[in-house]
């Protein structure tokens, strides 16, 4: 067998054949260097809202609208995008993986409240203890002996102190700040951060 020219000519084909062929199949298979980010969502009992739990797969830049609320539409919903506190609805652009978790809020526990009286000026700070069987009411302490009870409903809490100058605190679940009442009047606001 020599290499006749028809032969080479024939390889000369063949080769050129396989090699459209292999190339058509990576292009075809190919994303052009968009990648996919997987977006896993977990919903925790009592929360619902779209989008649904489960894995999903996103090309980069993709915007993602989220919004979750809770079952009892009393409770208020937080949503963590790989572990960082977010409000229970907004966007945001896929650049990477995500996990999203949307939960319901659970105010018990510990927590360092500031409170900045306006007439007369003054600020107060002191932990304070919130207890319950359920996470939408209970009773509270706090680290000077005060006591009382607290709501935590419709995006509102409510702490409301039974032994202290008629004092309630009123504000946003989500954020745990808001308005500090004597008596019914407005004398000035509090935050709080988490202590456990």
């Amino acid at each position: 067998m020599t290499n006749s020219p028809k032969r080479i000519k024939k390889i000369a084909v063949y080769g050129t054949y396989m090699t459209i062929v292999l190339l058509l199949w990576v292009l075809g298979n190919c994303n052009f260097g968009t990648p996919d980010y997987r977006l896993d969502i977990i919903l925790e009992g009592g929360v619902t809202g779209t989008p649904e739990a489960g894995e999903h797969l996103h090309k980069d830049l993709s915007e993602i609208n989220y919004e979750y609320t809770g079952i009892d539409p009393i409770h208020t919903v937080e949503v963590y995008l790989n572990d960082i506190r977010q409000t229970y609805s907004g966007t945001f652009t896929m650049y990477t993986d995500v996990t999203l978790v949307a939960r319901l809020v659970d105010i018990r526990g510990r927590w360092s409240i500031t409170i900045q009286k306006i007439d007369p000026t003054e600020t107060f700070v002191f932990d304070l203890t919130l207890d319950g069987a359920g996470i939408t009411n209970g009773t509270f302490s706090d680290s000077r002996g005060y006591s009382g009870t607290w709501t935590a409903e419709n995006g509102v809490v409510t702490i409301t102190y039974s032994d202290w100058n008629s004092v309630v605190l009123e504000g946003a679940v989500y954020d745990m700040s808001g308005i500090y009442l004597e008596n019914t009047e407005n004398k000035g606001g509090w935050s709080s951060e988490r202590r456990s």
